[in-house]
């Protein structure tokens, strides 16, 4: 990466860490009031933004792959609606939540720690 290159990385790992913020939240209001399709829809657009910014961010790749799975899997299991009530469906519901929470958390947590680091915008684990 060049020098001329490291404030755009910068402010592309802030937006992505701020464009986590409302999604997040929406996610989990859509968690929450299940079946709400505007809210499905707008989590669905936030997450192409999110998607947008990562590929522009191949260092939080790992992390945007993580995310990205957990939601699939969350919402794999709302569509199926095997949370009904049931308490083992209770639980995957919640086991899930909280995986997708820790994956938005380590996004967020990568992209911060990009910030103002020019020389550790290297895939994990590689030196120049």
């Amino acid at each position: 990466m060049s020098a001329s290159q490291a404030p755009a990385l910068d402010a592309i790992a802030l937006q992505l860490a701020a464009a986590l913020d409302p999604y997040d939240r929406d996610a989990a209001a859509m968690v929450a009031g299940w079946p709400d399709m505007a809210l499905y829809r707008s989590v669905g657009e936030q997450v192409e933004t999110i998607r947008m910014y990562s590929n522009a961010l191949p260092v939080a790749g790992l992390q945007w792959v993580e995310l990205l799975i957990a939601h699939a899997e969350l919402m794999h299991l709302l569509w199926q609606g095997q949370s009904g009530g049931t308490a083992d469906g209770l639980a995957q519901l919640a086991a899930r939540r909280d995986r997708h929470a820790a994956c938005v958390l380590a996004l967020r947590h990568r992209c911060l720690q990009l910030v103002g680091r020019h020389n550790t915008l290297l895939p994990e684990g590689e030196s120049p």
